[in-house]
């Protein structure tokens, strides 16, 4: 029996009459039979036969592509246009200078089995490094951490003046840009080591999945989300910019080049002075490492077109489609990935691309069907992400107000492709996304749900920080959202070797797993927008709150900032947990019975409001695009998540007065949710 066709047992929802539950069941199982491994993977070799980097021709044949594609299975797309500061780079050049003179080829090996390792690549430069022409003695600084610039000055090893050397991992690269330029570096110069993705792990691509010796990570290191011209609003025609040089995004003043191990080790083979600082810094290439600084010398060049004509400002473009809700189409649940990538980019994102527009052929034919969603479903797939979330981020403050009034949540599609699932969401989506996880179906003929959860004891899932297209929507407004796909070991991220066949022999051989991420994702976004009553649980999620609210409260009381005494946040969430018991207990007695469509209708608008509420307008401290004073990508790893962000990032600064004040605001905004949750729970209540 073909995967497609098996959706196991459908559960009841929670969040449907009896009657409604049996039309979903009928619902969910053509949906979940439409979407097949056979479609995801011609999906992918389309997708991903060259490079598409936004800004680029390539991928401007993307955004055809997928605009036929809707066209043809019916609906009516758009393709919203952004005008964006995206400085392509037009030359970069590395050369050892000294004790040896070496020119290197800034290039990744072309593969003889894999003919899309020969499509020209985007140049060994990071997006938003700055342009220039440095020569200087080499020094490494391991992972370019806080820590490790310390630990570095400590020891009186000069890096001012020099080109850092960093390996990628444990922090994202825009913080390591933005600490090598605080200690005075003029240039820096990133790797993947080998102990990282490379051959230590494994055999490297062709014939194992691991980064190979040619093998570069390229990325952005900008430090800051969406279009840095515009950062109060959208980059919509007539908008207020700001020169990028005075933009509160943080670009980098100095050239930074990504580059191979191969390349690295030249240098870093090279480097002498005292024995490293501690054991974790001696990496995977074959000598042992020295620190310098020297007697390894480099010249980096990189230029870009930002002093061209056009300033570095290029068009960018979302590809948008919906089908209008029957009931509530001012409800809106959106599905999005990003469709830019920094290479043919069969896993990032090529994968959560075809996810995402399966799961929108599979709902649109569903629709024709007469299965029409009772809230409008949005598909969208975001262009710029790679550069810093811009296509997203600047479609969201286009529609905040839209979006702050009707979106029910967001769902994410990012690198799916890979054999272990794992998934994250704001605490009051994670019961659904579980329960959904059922009656998706393995090639194992059980449930998605039992595989995940055979591997712990409890079906595990993490908070959404930042680092990916669901940032805009739960980060800056507060929209619940959730994220999900699966994961592989491997080495060929932001790479030419993300390739169509390295994804069909390595990353997800068959494309089984692209389509069981596809269906769960439609499956979560046909249950969203269909439920009578949001499936939304405040029990759980207060709870969870709570947790982490202890956890940050004990390291407040332990550095003198907070005493032992009764705390207001306890208060609030304690009255957030109760109020969400009793929307539980409500929910389940009135969808058993008649259910009235106003009482319903403003039982929802009541629970769209409720994360809303837990939103500052104003945002962090010193980081006013995020809102959300629940989770928020940590601003010293911009891939790590902060729970709790006002209140720890107060706690971090040492400052008594600042704890107490974040405190009594946010437990205040968690009593408003609260009051949002009652206000549902009496308009379902008899």
């Amino acid at each position: 029996m073909s995967l497609g066709s098996r959706v196991g047992d459908i559960h009841p929802q929670t969040d449907l009459t009896g009657v409604q539950a049996a039309s979903q069941a009928e619902a969910e199982q053509a949906i979940l039979a439409a979407i097949e491994p056979g479609e995801m993977e011609a999906m992918s070799r389309t997708l991903s036969a060259r490079s598409h980097v936004a800004g680029g021709p390539g991928q401007a044949a993307v955004r055809d592509t997928l605009v036929a594609w809707l066209e043809g299975w019916g609906f009516e797309p758009q393709v919203v246009t952004y005008e964006v500061f995206l400085p392509w780079a037009t030359a970069a050049s590395l050369t050892l200078t000294a004790p040896d003179s070496i020119a290197f080829d800034l290039g990744e090996e072309p593969l003889a089995g894999d003919p899309t390792t020969a499509e020209p690549p985007y140049p060994w430069v990071n997006g938003y490094s700055a342009p220039g022409e440095v020569e200087a003695e080499a020094v490494y600084v391991n992972y370019g951490l806080h820590e490790d610039y310390d630990r570095l000055d400590s020891l009186g090893i000069e890096v001012a003046g020099k080109v850092a050397v960093a390996r990628y991992g444990l922090s994202y690269r825009g913080i390591k840009a933005r600490l090598a330029e605080a200690n005075g570096a003029a240039a820096l110069l990133m790797y993947s080591d080998p102990t990282d993705d490379g051959f230590v792990h494994g055999d490297v691509y062709p014939q194992g999945p691991f980064r190979p010796w040619s093998g570069v990570q390229r990325g952005s290191v900008k430090n800051g989300t969406g279009d840095p011209t515009t950062p109060s609003g959208p980059s919509v025609a007539g908008a207020a910019r700001v020169s990028p040089r005075d933009s509160p995004h943080e670009l980098p003043a100095i050239p930074v080049m990504p580059v191979s191990y191969a390349v690295a080790g030249e240098i870093l083979s090279r480097l002498a002075g005292a024995d490293l600082p501690q054991q974790g810094w001696q990496g995977g290439l074959p000598f042992r490492y020295h620190v310098g600084p020297g007697p390894a010398r480099v010249q980096v060049r990189i230029d870009d077109d930002r002093a061209g004509p056009a300033g570095g400002m290029k068009p960018i473009h979302n590809v948008v489609a919906r089908i209008e809700g029957t009931e509530w189409p001012d409800e809106w649940v959106v599905v999005g990935g990003h469709i830019d990538a920094w290479g043919p980019g069969a896993n990032d994102n090529v994968s959560g691309t075809a996810s995402v527009f399966a799961a929108a052929r599979a709902l649109r034919a569903l629709a024709e069907r007469g299965f029409t969603p009772r809230r409008t479903i949005v598909f969208a797939g975001w262009d710029g992400e790679e550069w810093g979330l811009i296509g997203s981020t600047e479609w969201v403050e286009e529609h905040a107000a839209l979006l702050s009034r009707g979106a029910v949540a967001y769902i994410n599609q990012d690198a799916i492709g890979g054999t272990r699932f794992s998934a994250s969401a704001s605490p009051s989506l994670k019961p659904f996304v579980r329960e959904a996880t059922r009656a998706v179906m393995t090639d194992d003929a059980g449930s998605l749900y039992e595989e995940w959860v055979g591997r712990d004891t409890l079906a595990p899932m993490g908070n959404l920080g930042g680092g990916s297209d669901f940032a805009p929507f739960y980060n800056h407004l507060g929209i619940p959202s959730t994220n999900h796909g699966f994961g592989t070991p491997g080495g060929v991220y932001h790479s030419a070797y993300d390739t169509y066949r390295w994804m069909a022999e390595h990353g997800d051989p068959g494309f089984v797993h692209h389509a069981q991420s596809a269906r769960l994702a439609a499956l979560l976004a046909l249950r969203l927008a269909n439920a009578e009553v949001l499936p939304h649980d405040y029990e759980s999620f207060a709870r969870e709150m709570t947790g982490h609210w202890e956890e940050l409260r004990g390291d407040a009381e332990e550095g003198g900032l907070l005493d032992g005494e009764s705390d207001p946040l306890t208060a609030a969430l304690a009255e957030l947990e109760e109020e969400g018991g009793r929307l539980n207990g409500a929910r389940a007695a009135y969808l058993a019975g008649p259910v009235d469509p106003e009482a319903s209708r403003r039982a929802n608008r009541a629970l769209i409001q409720v994360e809303r509420a837990l939103t500052r307008e104003r945002g962090l401290e010193g980081r006013p695009w995020y809102r959300n004073l629940t989770f928020a990508a940590d601003g010293r790893n911009t891939y790590a998540t902060l729970a709790l962000p006002a209140v720890a990032e107060a706690v971090r600064a040492g400052s008594r007065e600042r704890v107490r004040a974040e405190v009594e605001d946010l437990a205040t905004r968690v009593r408003s949710g609260a009051a949002a949750v009652r206000e549902a729970v009496e308009a379902i209540s008899p």
